[in-house]
């Protein structure tokens, strides 16, 4: 891998499961092949928009 290729970092939310499931995504290879990880981020976005002040 070359600096060009070098995979940005997650932007931090603010919201710990959202930056969680965005800093467990691997963006490194095709994205065809992390439809579970995508899945994941999926469901901590939908989650904290349902819920945005869990307590």
């Amino acid at each position: 891998m070359s600096d060009s290729d070098e995979v940005p970092q997650a932007p931090a939310t603010g919201v710990p499961a959202i930056d969680e499931a965005l800093a467990a995504l691997d963006l490194s290879g095709d994205v065809g092949e992390h439809p579970e990880q995508f899945a994941r981020v999926v469901e901590a976005l939908q989650t904290a928009l349902r819920d945005p002040d869990p307590r």
